[in-house]
């Protein structure tokens, strides 16, 4: 019994490392749009005036867009197509104010600042991370995906499934700009 179940297990354990999965490439880009002002109302009018991020009506101060991209590769035989690899990669771009910092700027107003920065970074790394997550998941589904009689079925089901693992990502982000009313419960407000 011993042995029959350890061949079984070995048997297990090979078969699952056919299968190549990496952990995702991520690749950040900032842009930065610069305000300026010595009272907060000055640099609350150059943030509403200036920032490029307008949607329904509405201004926000930063934006987070992430694109997951996917590769895989199969193995045919026995006329069965199967996954043997996936990787996946992550391009991050983030649109984030900057002020200009004059000597007229006060220490307190300049620190209420850099406060309200790190609020507004760390929702926008929010954004990144499921963007991340998502990838993670097209991974583990496609590297996970049954055999096929075709390839070209094969690729075609895999390629359908990143694109709704997508969507619910998506899905995620605006679940998480809701609850978080875009960062400002989490203090990602100016001033």
């Amino acid at each position: 019994m011993r042995i029959t179940m350890f061949i079984l297990v070995a048997c297990t354990l090979a078969g699952m490392s056919m299968l190549a999965i990496s952990t995702p490439i991520v690749d950040i880009k900032t842009d930065y749009y610069q305000v300026y002002g010595v009272t907060p109302s000055e640099i609350r009018d150059d943030l509403d005036m200036k920032t490029p991020i307008r949607e329904d009506g509405l201004n926000y101060d930063a934006h987070t867009d992430w694109f997951v991209k996917w590769d895989f590769w199969w193995n045919e035989s026995n006329g069965q197509c199967t996954i043997t690899k996936v990787t996946t990669r992550v391009d991050v771009e983030y649109i984030l104010p900057k002020l200009k910092i004059s000597r007229a700027l006060p220490k307190s107003l300049k620190k209420k600042w850099e406060v309200y920065m790190k609020a507004l970074y760390h929702h926008e790394e929010g954004h990144k991370d499921i963007g991340v997550r998502a990838a993670n998941e097209i991974e583990k589904e496609i590297g996970n995906m049954t055999t096929r009689r075709t390839c070209k079925q094969l690729e075609i089901d895999a390629n359908r499934l990143g694109h709704k693992i997508i969507e619910k990502f998506h899905g995620f982000d605006e679940e998480f700009d809701q609850k978080s009313d875009h960062g400002a419960k989490n203090g990602a407000t100016f001033p």
